[in-house]
Formats: C-alpha cells, sequence, structure tokens
C-alpha cells in the first residue's frame, strides 16, 4: 500500500496544475503520510537546488525540465513545505527552504500562491526562532487574503492554514482561539467528505479535549476517528490514533491499555519512518510508567526519546525530554542527576525563548534547588517563574512559585520576605476562591438551558406515562413477558450446577499435562505469578535425555505410568514442586535453596538406582542411569528491588534461556543465572533473550556451568 501511495504522488506531482479535486486531496494525503519518500523524488525530479535570477532564466529551465513554468512552481512550493516538515530528514532543510521561499518570491503571480508564500515565510521563521506570535499574524494574514476563494485548491490550503493555527495556538496557550480554528478544520474536512481528512480533524479535536482533561469528549472524537479510520488504508492514520488512545487511557489510569497502544504506536512510527512521533510515543510510554511512579522504567524511555529528538535535531524536544529526566531523577532522590538535566532544559527554552515552557522549567528548578537545600539558587529560579506565571496569567504555577519562595525565604531566617510571600499566597488563594464561587455568565446560560432541556424531557415522560396507563394490554404484554422470562431463568438454574461443575473439571484439565494427566505448563506458570512467586527460593527446568521420547518409545499408557512413578519419587528426594512440561522436561519450583550443582548431583543418584520401566515390557530405558541431564538453574528473586514484578512467563523463558545453553554441551551440564544488584529490571522485557545475552557481555548478569560455557553456547 505504501508503495502504491508512493507511485500516486510521483503520478500527481507531474499532473498540470488543473487537477481535479480528487487528484490534489490525494496530492495532499500522500505529502503527509510519505513526507520523505516525496522529498527524495520531487529533488530529484526538478534537479534542485535550481539556479535563477529572473522570470526569464526560470521559464528557461522549465523548458529544459520539459514542463510548463507554472507547473514547475507548484513543484517548489510542495518542496518548500517539505523542508520544513519535522518528518522529513535534511542537514539543510531550513537553509533550503530559505532558497525556495526567495527563489518563489521572483516567480509567484497567482494571489493563491502569494499567499502561500506568506505562509511559508512564518512557518520558516516559527521553526528557526520559534517567534509563534509572528506566525501567527502571517497566518492570519494568508487566511484573510484567501476567504474569498471557493476553489478546490484554496480549498486545502485553508486546511492546512486552520490546522497549523490551531497548533501555534496551543504553544501560546490560547486554547479558546485553538478550538476556534480547530472546529473550522473539521468543517472543511466535512465539506470536503474526505475520510482521511475527516479523520485527521477528528484526532486534532480528541488532543484538545484530552489535554484539558475532558475525557469524554476526547473519547468521542477519538471513537469517530478510529471509525473512520478503519475505513481507510493509510497506516500513518492509524498510528496516531493508537498514541492518541493511548494517552487518554492513561489519564485513566488504564496502565496496560494506555502501554499496548502507545507500544504499538512507537512500532506504527518507526515503520513510517516518522521519527518525530516516534519520539512522542516513546515519552507517552515513559509518561505512564511516571505516573505509577516506575521513575527507572520512565527514564529509560525518557532517554530513547531523547536520543530520536537528537537524531532529529529537535531541541525544543530535547529541552522536553530533560525536563521529564529532571522531575524522574527528582522523585529517585538523585539531586546531582536532576540539576544536570534540569539545567540543560533551562539552557534551550531560554535560548529559545519558549516561555511557556520556561514557566513550568522554572517552577520545577526551583523545587529541586529547595531539596538540595540551595535557598538563594531556589529563590532565583522561584522568582523567574513567578515572573513569567504573572506575565502569563497562570495562577496555578504562580502560586507554586510562591510557595517555593515561602519555603527558601524561611530556610534562609528572612522571616520579612517570607511574611510578605504568605500575604501574596493568601491573597492569590482568595482571588481563585472567588472565581470559583463566581459562576461566569457563560455558566449561568448553561444551566438555564440545561434546566430547559430537563423541562421538556420531565413533559415528554409524563406524555408517555399518560399513554401507558391508557393501554392495559401493554402492561399484560410486559407481566407475560416477564413470567416466561421468569420460566426461562428457572430452567437455566436447574443445569446451572451441571455447568458449574463441567466448568471446574475444565479448570483442573487446562492446569495438566495432557499424557501424564499431572501438572504441567500452566499449572507452573501459575504457580510463577508474581502474586504466588515470593515463597519460591529456586527455579529450575530439568531435561532428562532418556525420556524425552517416551511416549512413542512406551506408548501412552505405560510412558505415562513411568512418569508418574518418576514424579513421585523425585519430588520426595528433591523436596520440591513438580511440573511435567513435555515428555523428558520437568519444572522444578523449591521453597529452599538448592544449588545447580546439588540439584544435578540428587537427579544423577536417584537415577543410578532407579527402576521405572516394567520387566514384561520391552523398554526403552534400560540405561537410564547414563542417560544425559540438563539444567537450567535460577536463583529467586531475579530482581531484589520489591517493587518490580517480572511476569510468570519471562521468569519460565529465562529458565528456558539456561537449559538451552547448557543443551549444548555434549554431556550432562547445568547453567546457573543470576542477576547483579545494580541489574535494571529492563532486562526482563521483549525481546528477552537478546536483553539476557547484552546483560551476560555486559557482566551485569553472571552464569555459572559445570562445563565450558562460551559466547557461542548462549541461544539466539
Amino acid at each position: 500500500m505504501r508503495h502504491f501511495i508512493v507511485s500516486c504522488l510521483l503520478f500527481l506531482i507531474l499532473t498540470p496544475i488543473g487537477a481535479n479535486a480528487n487528484e490534489l486531496e490525494e496530492q495532499e494525503i500522500s505529502f503527509r503520510e510519505v513526507p520523505q519518500t516525496v522529498y527524495q523524488q520531487l529533488n530529484k525530479n526538478i534537479q534542485f537546488p535550481l539556479s535563477f535570477s529572473n522570470n526569464v532564466e526560470f521559464d528557461q529551465i522549465a523548458n529544459k525540465l520539459d514542463m510548463e513554468p507554472e507547473l514547475l512552481v507548484q513543484k517548489l512550493i510542495l518542496l518548500a513545505r517539505l523542508n520544513l516538515e519535522s518528518n522529513v530528514h535534511s542537514a539543510t532543510k531550513y537553509d533550503d527552504a530559505q532558497m525556495l521561499v526567495n527563489q518563489l518570491e521572483m516567480v509567484i503571480t497567482r494571489p493563491l500562491d502569494q499567499a502561500v508564500l506568506v505562509m511559508l515565510k512564518a512557518r520558516l521563521k516559527a521553526r528557526k526562532s520559534q517567534d509563534y506570535v509572528f506566525a501567527i499574524d502571517q497566518y492570519n494574514e494568508a487566511l484573510n487574503q484567501v476567504s474569498s476563494d471557493l476553489s478546490e485548491e484554496a480549498t486545502l490550503f485553508k486546511f492546512t492554514l486552520h490546522e497549523h493555527l490551531s497548533g501555534l495556538y496551543q504553544m501560546v496557550l490560547q486554547p479558546a482561539a485553538q478550538l476556534t480554528h480547530l472546529n473550522r478544520y473539521r468543517e472543511i474536512a466535512y465539506q470536503m467528505r474526505n475520510d482521511y481528512f475527516i479523520a485527521l480533524s477528528e484526532l486534532e479535536l480528541g488532543r484538545y479535549y484530552n489535554r484539558r482533561n475532558e475525557h469524554a469528549k476526547s473519547l468521542q472524537y477519538y471513537g469517530e476517528a478510529f471509525r473512520v479510520g478503519n475505513r481507510i488504508s493509510y497506516p500513518g492514520i492509524k498510528a496516531h490514533a493508537q498514541m492518541n488512545l493511548a494517552r487518554t487511557y492513561r489519564d485513566l489510569e488504564q496502565w496496560d491499555e494506555a502501554l499496548k497502544h502507545a507500544h504499538d504506536a512507537a512500532t506504527s512510527f518507526q515503520a513510517l519512518g516518522q521519527d518525530s512521533y516516534t519520539s512522542e510515543a516513546l515519552t507517552v510510554i515513559a509518561m505512564v510508567y511516571a505516573e505509577q511512579k516506575q521513575w527507572n522504567q520512565a527514564i529509560v524511555q525518557y532517554l530513547n526519546a531523547l536520543q530520536v529528538n537528537e537524531r532529529l535535531d529537535n531541541e525544543i524536544g530535547q529541552g522536553l525530554n530533560h525536563h521529564n529526566l529532571a522531575e524522574a531523577y527528582y522523585n529517585l532522590d538523585n539531586g546531582p542527576a536532576a540539576l544536570t538535566s534540569i539545567a540543560k532544559a533551562n539552557a534551550i527554552f531560554t535560548a529559545k525563548n519558549v516561555k511557556h515552557y520556561l514557566v513550568f522549567n522554572e517552577a520545577l528548578y526551583a523545587q529541586i534547588l529547595i531539596k538540595q537545600s540551595m535557598w538563594i539558587e531556589a529563590i532565583e529560579h522561584a522568582n523567574k517563574a513567578l515572573t513569567l506565571a504573572r506575565e502569563k496569567n497562570l495562577k496555578e504555577q504562580e502560586l507554586e512559585a510562591l510557595k517555593y519562595l515561602s519555603t527558601a525565604y524561611r530556610q534562609l531566617g528572612d522571616l520579612a520576605s517570607a511574611i510578605n510571600i504568605v500575604d501574596a499566597i493568601i491573597a492569590l488563594t482568595n482571588v481563585q476562591e472567588e472565581q470559583q464561587s463566581s459562576p461566569s455568565a457563560t455558566s449561568e446560560l448553561t444551566e438555564q438551558k440545561l434546566k430547559f432541556d430537563l423541562n421538556l424531557l420531565q413533559n415528554k415522560m409524563k406524555e408517555q406515562a399518560t399513554e401507558l396507563n391508557n393501554k392495559h394490554f401493554v402492561i399484560i404484554s410486559l407481566v407475560s413477558l416477564l413470567i416466561f422470562i421468569a420460566i426461562v431463568l428457572l430452567i437455566a438454574l436447574s443445569r446451572s450446577s451441571k455447568i458449574i461443575n463441567a466448568q471446574r473439571e475444565y479448570k483442573k484439565q487446562y492446569l495438566l499435562e495432557p499424557i501424564t494427566q499431572l501438572n504441567g505448563l500452566r499449572a507452573c506458570l501459575q504457580r510463577l505469578n508474581p502474586d504466588k512467586i515470593d515463597g519460591i527460593s529456586t527455579f529450575a527446568l530439568i531435561k532428562i535425555e532418556a525420556l524425552s521420547h517416551s511416549d512413542t518409545q512406551m506408548g501412552l499408557t505405560e510412558a505415562a505410568n513411568v512418569i508418574h512413578k518418576f514424579i513421585n519419587e523425585l519430588s520426595q528426594i528433591l523436596t520440591a514442586d513438580i511440573y511435567v512440561i513435555k515428555p523428558g522436561q520437568f519444572a522444578c519450583c523449591f521453597n529452599h535453596n538448592i544449588g545447580a550443582d546439588e540439584l544435578l548431583n540428587a537427579i544423577e543418584k536417584y537415577l543410578a538406582k532407579a527402576v521405572l520401566d516394567n520387566p514384561a515390557i520391552p523398554c526403552f530405558n534400560r540405561t537410564i542411569a547414563q542417560s544425559d541431564i540438563y539444567i537450567g538453574h535460577l536463583s529467586l528473586p531475579l530482581i531484589a528491588n520489591p517493587d518490580v514484578n517480572i511476569s510468570a512467563e519471562l521468569h519460565f523463558e529465562t529458565a528456558q534461556y539456561a537449559i538451552a545453553t547448557a543443551m549444548t554441551q555434549p554431556k550432562s551440564a547445568y547453567v546457573s543465572l543470576k542477576t547483579l544488584n545494580f541489574a535494571p529490571a529492563t532486562i526482563f522485557s521483549a525481546p528477552l533473550y537478546l536483553n539476557i545475552t547484552q546483560a551476560l557481555k555486559r557482566g551485569i548478569m553472571k552464569a555459572e556451568s559445570n562445563q565450558a560455557i562460551t559466547e557461542r553456547s548462549w541461544p539466539k
């Protein structure tokens, strides 16, 4: 599908200016879906960079490229837009964009193209200097220039303008203006009747309400975006829906769902090569961990997002990553690391003059300094946060900064300043309480409307009640229906005991190994669940080569008898719970510590004396005493931190890694794995085998064996 989209675009960028509405819309979709591929193909197609100084030279270049000058103008506009996209990677893209803007000024003649040029200049300045106020003014100027143009091309341009304006107003913290442009953005999408654009607009409105903690409205718009997105075949839309669902589930504290959708989104964005959105998805994952106070996992994901933003040269993104890292280190009581990260974030936000981020960063800076008892420095940054909060009219941040100042002044013994700050806190608190207790005109209007709607509903209910009272046959029908339902329920209840017994029997069978009807893999995993594993000190997987083919060499019945006897005798010798994983392979859970060498010796001694076969039947295991034995051994817990939960499946697979290594040896062998105290919990996550191998190479996990184990022995 992606190759098809690119092919369509290559056709469209060669299409004359008089292209129809569908072709223009498909070109815009392709621009958004595969910008990097489009960028590369367009550069090649027009042989960029072009060199000309007037219209005559430009026309000569167009003739040389065998295209109309106006078509070449449109290609240059498209290339300029691509150079300003965050998902397009080029070391010189901003310089190239400036060159294209300068060249377009010489050759543009159409009013619509002149409006596009205004937008390009504003977007370039916003990208390079973060001057969002200037960008907003210029975008509105471009919008005014095309307000009366009803062509499809102008409608698409307005769609883009409203999209960008909503983002700019978000950056300068003006939600009312942002919502106005988002609603207009959505209206144009429905006006064009294009499912792709409709899904985009629904997603943006969902994001808006999600940021304002209006989760019901947010889910409404995300749900519509998801429904519409399922009708189209553009993976980018689905990836964005996944990421925003992750954000919403995070806010609703549905952690598992949030992580699932965030990981899916990150994988999708990586496959699409959209690194800026990959960084956002990784940040969402980190924030899910942060909300659960799992700060170490959050730091890992914040660092991953930081690497992506460094590769993109996205300084604002790097600043946000450092801010988040500072918060995580602060909560881990790692003061030096928190100060290093917050200083980096502050340097970036100060250099870029992004006050809407700087106000929060200065407040966190002051909070970290207070925890480090650096009172003078805390006062400096709290005052900066206070100034910015008052400038931006952010009452909550103003109150937070005042509290930090009060604490610092009291610690320094400056009681006069502390009292003045407390007075300011009281005054600000009183203002906030008055505002909360005084409903606005909008609230009163909303209340009146709700009362009116309620009266209408009550009147309607009275009319319906009157109609029901006058129609007795309805009541009789309902009574008859209730009697019928009661009969059905009685029949169902009479059979419920059989169903319950069947379910209990099924649950028992579910845990058993099919051949021997002993506790099997599922029972073992149930025993390894985080809520039950505390009593286990040692876990081991054991493979006895002579028993590996018992089911076929003896038949199911005789093999089951042999394994029953084997399990009963060995479990008494080892004082362990033993589970049958498959023929010849068993899992052992010990409530006490037992070394791998001790376990191997015990099994060898038992097999040397064991009589497991029926002398009257030709038997496969006459030489069981000489059988090779392989053991994968784990000392529990794998991670010393009691707050870290490792799933049953990961415990089992770690033991599988150990026994797989042991089985590379030509004779009986054991491999015992143990993590060092400073080992991170991320070792035990997918892909597990790769993570364990890397941990062994780095020396944060140890492997012990009675044989010579090399890196070649580790499973791949």
